[in-house]
């Protein structure tokens, strides 16, 4: 019933509906192809997520607290990661796994990886996500 409703409104132009549309599309396409780095700092190392696309690291789309799941290929959660707090130096998110995930983590900072000197960080592969609620 609520779907019918809501196409009711579509059409008849009701501009909360369409922007809801608009927000909905925006937010899924963002959610795909992110690239995953790991980065040292002098004292510590955490992940960085950053969208190619976009020219953004993930700051723009969640907030400090947050987290969300990097998934694999198959859709399947790769890792959990949190937002934590932002880099001064580069204005990035600083995200660190969650506890489930520190093996992994461990894991790898551990691997061969290559390094990206744009971002400044090590590249660790390329993930669609999901904010957690």
């Amino acid at each position: 019933m609520s779907e019918l409703l809501t196409l009711f409104l579509k059409n008849i132009g009701c501009s909360h509906c369409q922007e809801f549309e608009f927000q909905e599309n925006y937010n899924k396409e963002n959610l795909k192809s992110w690239k995953l780095y790991l980065k040292k700092y002098e004292m510590y190392s955490a992940m960085i997520l950053y969208n190619s696309k976009l020219d953004k690291d993930i700051s723009y789309l969640i907030s400090k607290n947050d987290s969300l799941l990097l998934l694999n290929e198959d859709g399947e959660t790769y890792i959990k990661l949190e937002y934590i707090s932002n880099n001064d130096e580069d204005k990035t998110a600083i995200l660190v796994p969650t506890d489930e995930y520190q093996e992994l983590y461990e894991s790898i900072e551990s691997m061969d990886k290559k390094f990206d000197k744009k971002i400044n960080a090590y590249y660790i592969g390329e993930y669609d996500i999901k904010k957690c609620k």
